[in-house]
């Protein structure tokens, strides 16, 4: 059929070449040849050469086309309005044919016919009213077409058919002129194809309206969010009556790309406040789709409501964070707080409710969330040493939640944190003070921090209990603690002593602290009956002897040695006695301990 068509055409320009036939005759018989070849295709289908019906109809309603197309385009013989009629019905025609012969082919072609009319027969004037009514009723027929005989070909033909069509006629002209036109056939022909046979056909639609939208409400915040957060609710209804679980995260990540590429040039306090007001609409909306489904229906958690509980508050928080950082940088890390508290909010609930096989990846997923806005939140709101503290509490926090959901993968996410603040410890928070002066021993921010980290380790170590993940913690604090002290130790010698005796005075104050805090534990061990503090005492005894006679003896002077080793060795008697009298209870408790576990 291809190759007869293309064989007429060639015909037709030789003729015209040779000046044989006029132009009204070329169309004359360029109709008379269409006609002719459907009514041979008719006679042939009824002594039963279906196949072969089918095609000679193709080639007759293809030459129908091209007479149709020749009369106003190249003659300029016919009106545009009558040469668009014309063509409109070339596509019914096709249609009712496509109907006859059962044939998809006949259909395809008919419908590719009536959506390049336009195209082909445009003159350049702009007529969008009339252009999107005709797509809308040719679309409708395409749609109503596949369904009767479930050729799913022709929605998928007439939905890429009319996008194109769509975006060209956007590409040329401006949107934001025409707001109401484009805002009312982006939805019209986004709900057209949600009623489709397919149900994914709705995505490209998805995608475009919030496009449209987005180009035409420019600087408009109420307006934009509005419509925009219609349409992805429209989405995501469409997800739940037709069970096409890809459409939420379809309404979604649309939603989330026509902001990027919104407008928002708007530097005035109220257009901010506008667009502030409608991303914390858009992250609840959202983020109340996810209760919904996994909290209030108890749905198995899928891939999409994964993506959109995760990216929901990363989305939010960073949209926020753009046009907020200028002017109001102060209330973002409460806003981070916020986000990180709906998260947590979340999961617990949804680890309260749990029942049967239970789906943890929301929890975790959640806590995993919260714990990442936290981290964020804490520097963005407070300062210096502040960041440190809140840090350390933060591990202390999510050790607890760790203890209470029984999770190692949050347990190892708490040695994340401590990895954080051991960091921060050391390159920021021991060099707060540039000089001794310029603060008390121990009645200080830089011991206070050192201080408060020393006990959220302690206080994870003692809510995670599991031995392997809990002494990384337990050490941490005892480190922290001693890093503290000796760092107050060396302020003290260098406001108290001249500059001579310093480094004796520093050496020996460090040894003596070292050997008290040993002491202490020991002692904690011994009236406390654990073992772990006894055994952490008596190997900080260790380090103080190891480093009295390695270094102490040689670096400091003779009254400081002597005043060293008989401090020291008052402390070492002391912590000897502690352990020999008390070790035989301490080891039978901890064999009852290890028995009972």
């Amino acid at each position: 059929v291809i190759t007869l068509v293309l064989g007429i055409g060639f015909f037709f320009k030789w003729a015209v070449d040779n000046a044989w036939i006029g132009p009204s005759g070329r169309v004359e018989l360029g109709v008379l040849a269409g006609l002719l070849a459907l009514a041979a295709a008719d006679f042939v289908s009824r002594r039963g050469q279906r196949i072969f019906a089918q095609g000679v109809a193709v080639a007759g309603v293809a030459v129908l086309y091209l007479a149709i197309y020749a009369a106003f385009g190249f003659y300029h013989l016919i009106p545009q309005g009558f040469a668009l009629a014309c063509l409109c019905v070339c596509t019914v025609l096709a249609c009712a044919l496509a109907l006859r012969y059962n044939a998809i082919v006949i259909a395809a072609l008919g419908l590719l016919g009536g959506y390049f009319a336009p195209i082909l027969l445009s003159t350049g004037e702009d007529h969008p009213w009339f252009l999107f009514s005709y797509l809308l009723l040719l679309s409708g027929g395409s749609l109503a077409l596949a369904r009767v005989r479930k050729w799913i070909l022709l929605e998928i033909l007439g939905s890429a058919s009319t996008l194109l069509i769509f975006w060209l006629w956007a590409a040329a002209h401006p949107v934001d002129s025409r707001k109401a036109l484009v805002t009312l056939f982006a939805f019209a022909f986004w709900g057209l194809f949600a009623g489709g046979l397919l149900p994914m056909l709705v995505a490209p639609w998805q995608l475009s309206a919030a496009l449209a939208i987005s180009l035409a409400w420019p600087q408009s915040p109420a307006a934009f969010f509005a419509l925009e957060l219609a349409l992805a609710a429209g989405g995501l209804a469409v997800s739940e009556r037709r069970r096409a679980a890809g459409v939420c995260g379809v309404a979604f990540a649309a939603f989330w790309t026509a902001y990027g590429l919104w407008d928002r040039r708007a530097p005035e306090p109220g257009a901010i406040a506008e667009t502030f007001l409608g991303l914390s609409g858009a992250f609840l909306f959202f983020f109340a789709w996810s209760v919904w489904n996994l909290v209030v229906r108890r749905r198995t958690a899928g891939k999409s409501d994964l993506v959109i509980l995760a990216l929901n508050g990363c989305a939010y928080f960073g949209a926020s964070y753009s046009i907020l950082h200028p002017q109001y940088h102060g209330w973002l890390g409460l806003l981070a707080f916020a986000v990180a508290g709906a998260y947590l909010a979340f999961g617990a609930v949804l680890w309260k409710r749990k029942s049967g096989e239970f789906d943890a990846r929301p929890v975790f997923l959640s806590i995993g969330a919260a714990l990442a806005f936290l981290t964020h939140a804490i520097p963005i709101q407070f300062s210096e040493y502040r960041i440190t503290m809140a840090w350390s509490l933060e591990g202390a926090a999510l050790a607890w939640i760790a203890m209470r959901t029984a999770s190692r993968k949050l347990q190892f996410g708490v040695l994340g944190v401590l990895f954080l603040v051991a960091l921060r410890l050391c390159a920021v928070d021991s060099r707060m003070f540039w000089r001794a002066d310029l603060y008390w021993t121990i009645w200080n921010s830089r011991f206070l921090t050192f201080f408060i980290a020393a006990v959220s380790c302690w206080l994870s170590a003692y809510w995670i209990r599991e031995k392997r993940i809990a002494l990384p913690h337990y050490a941490a604090g005892h480190i922290f603690m001693l890093w503290g002290l000796s760092l107050e130790a060396v302020g003290w010698a260098q406001r108290t002593v001249e500059a001579p005796n310093q480094l004796s005075v520093e050496t020996v104050t460090i040894s003596i602290v070292f050997a008290i805090y040993a002491v202490i534990l020991v002692s904690a061990g011994v009236f406390t009956r654990t073992a772990i503090n006894r055994l952490a005492g008596l190997g900080l005894i260790g380090l103080v002897v190891l480093k009295l006679y390695l270094f102490d003896v040689w670096q400091v002077g003779r009254v400081y040695r002597i005043w060293a080793f008989v401090a020291l060795g008052a402390l070492l008697l002391a912590t000897s006695f502690l352990d020999l009298r008390w070790r035989s209870l301490i080891e039978i408790r901890w064999k009852d301990h290890q028995t009972s576990s």
